[in-house]
């Protein structure tokens, strides 16, 4: 089985260990240098994957400007890890929302494996977020949120070199470019609109955090979705991102167009659901 077989496979870790053995017997092979640093990228091996764009940028400075994308993209991808390491929050556009210190204090709770308490923070923050809905690839909805607890309220955005949330009552129109590359199943692009007046390109993680520790290949390559019982009916996600779109599963690279509609908030009654 060649290289990108493996790769094809989900044999990651076999897929590095050739790969190294290739570029340290032939350091001026570009392709596979370029193949070895997106499969560190998958690996989660950021400081080694920065330092194979060096090379390659050193090599061949005509792939200056795609180098530095990518030095972005591992900077944000670092930001992420602390944040969610630490129990942190990311960096908005704009001002938080009002619920965050609620959201942070769920997380802590969880942190704590008070699970009950955080089980109750999180029913009061989800009577907090207005009321979201709009159209998703023709088909309109109500309801959008993160299928996994830690993330439910927030789109994760990567901008230049940061790593942001985007609370989905924010977005105004949402749009995904399918995926045509091995790192587009890792970031893929996007365009994101606000409602306070914000337009970007920008990327979105495809993989939960973390997922590069996991040793199925599948979900190291975001080709399934698995879930991590944080107690009660909380949990967190690793492999693809998925989205609870109208009460039904939608993976971020099944998402094409979404045009939201403006956010109400809460009847009483939407809030006991």
């Amino acid at each position: 089985m060649n290289i990108k077989e493996l790769i094809k496979s989900g044999k990651l870790t076999e897929a590095r260990q050739q790969l190294v053995a290739v570029v340290r017997d032939k350091p001026g092979d570009l392709a596979a240098r370029t193949l070895l640093f997106q499969v560190l990228c998958f690996c989660g091996e950021w400081d080694k994957a920065d330092r194979h764009l060096e090379a390659i940028a050193t090599q061949d400075p005509s792939r200056e400007a795609g180098v530095i994308g990518y030095r972005n993209l591992i900077r944000a991808e670092k930001e992420r890890l602390v944040v969610m390491e630490e129990g942190g929050c990311a960096s908005f556009l704009t001002e938080p929302p009002a619920y965050l210190g609620l959201y942070a204090e769920a997380r802590a709770k969880l942190a704590e494996k008070k699970v009950d308490e955080a089980e109750e923070l999180c029913k009061q923050l989800a009577g907090q977020i207005p009321a979201i809905s709009g159209v998703a690839n023709g088909s309109p909805f109500a309801g959008f949120r993160d299928s996994d607890t830690l993330l439910a309220p927030f789109l994760e955005v990567m901008a230049h070199e940061r790593y942001l949330w985007v609370p989905f009552e924010s977005l105004r129109e949402l749009s995904i470019t399918p995926p045509k590359t091995l790192l587009d199943l890792l970031w893929v692009s996007a365009h994101v609109t606000t409602w306070e007046g914000y337009a970007m390109n920008c990327f979105l993680p495809v993989l939960y955090p973390g997922s590069f520790i996991q040793e199925d290949g599948r979900i190291r390559l975001g080709r399934m979705t698995d879930w991590i019982s944080l107690g009660g009916s909380l949990a967190r996600g690793i492999g693809q991102h998925v989205f609870d779109v109208d009460g039904q599963d939608m993976t971020i690279l099944e998402i094409t167009d979404v045009t939201f509609n403006f956010p109400q908030m809460k009847t009483d009654d939407e809030e006991k659901h």
